[in-house]
């Protein structure tokens, strides 16, 4: 009788014990499977998430697919509300009675069964070059080098109440000097060491260079770690290539592109 009882109880706490261990972990990743998202980056720019993974949708007659659907629609990181979009060598956004909505600003958008969060930030000047010289020589760019832009972005990226600073330095598109090499560099400073998103060093080649610069920090699968969207613009009106960053194990890793 007493072998009954506690081969009932055995029973008993290893139901407990799987149950458990579904909700903790089971659940978490039927709902993370089942996340399904379209992402707008300005007019250059579709990105579809599906089966916990990133594709890029290039193709015109892919993209003309989500005309007239309803997207939440962004500018300059604000959110402007919903809004139908339909799509015409570029984006256009329109209210429910289709009067157009005029968006001059940094275009982004989303269509998800879940929510994104963008981070407002602003960008400041670099009044400290200590990091800025350590990378420009680990480069091998010297340390008087000039600047078309250098920037940083502060924000709490990871959730973790420590601010990261997000640094940008690039020469490409200079207007008053003519660099022999072009570079283009971003990078986070976190608890003091340098972990590096981009970082683009060559031979200047006139116009067809591209100038990176901080798009936007998103979070893109709802786990309050932000990602970090990174454009570099080309010249005139040839667009902008888009990456989508992660951070990972220490280190940013690349989960997109529109290349």
């Amino acid at each position: 009788m007493a072998s009954k009882k506690a081969y009932i109880i055995l029973i008993a706490i290893l139901l407990i014990f799987g149950l458990v261990m579904f909700v903790l972990f089971g659940v978490p990743n039927i709902k993370k499977e089942a996340m399904e998202s379209v992402l707008i980056v300005g007019d250059n720019t579709t990105w579809v998430y599906k089966d916990q993974k990133w594709n890029n949708i290039a193709y015109l007659e892919a993209i003309e697919k989500y005309n007239w659907r309803e997207f939440k629609v962004f500018e300059d990181n604000k959110e402007l509300g919903n809004y139908y979009l339909w799509h015409d060598d570029k984006w256009y956004a329109f209210k429910e009675n289709r009067e157009a909505l005029n968006i001059v600003g940094n275009f982004i958008a989303y269509d998800a069964n879940y929510e994104m969060k963008l981070l407002d930030y602003e960008m400041s000047e670099v009044d400290d070059m200590t990091y800025v010289y350590q990378v420009l020589e680990e480069n091998n760019l010297a340390r008087d080098s000039e600047f078309s832009s250098i920037y940083k972005v502060s924000v709490d990226f990871d959730g973790d109440n420590i601010i990261e600073d997000f640094y940008l330095i690039t020469n490409v598109f200079p207007i008053d000097f003519e660099p022999e090499e072009n570079f283009g560099i971003a990078f986070m400073v976190k608890n003091g060491e340098i972990y590096t998103l981009y970082n683009e060093v060559g031979v200047a080649v006139g116009l067809n260079n591209c100038k990176p610069y901080y798009n936007t920090f998103i979070d893109t699968n709802n786990d309050n770690i932000y990602e970090v969207i990174l454009s570099c613009g080309k010249y005139s009106t040839e667009g902008s290539i888009d990456r989508l960053y992660q951070f990972d194990e220490n280190q940013f890793k690349l989960m997109v592109s529109n290349q």
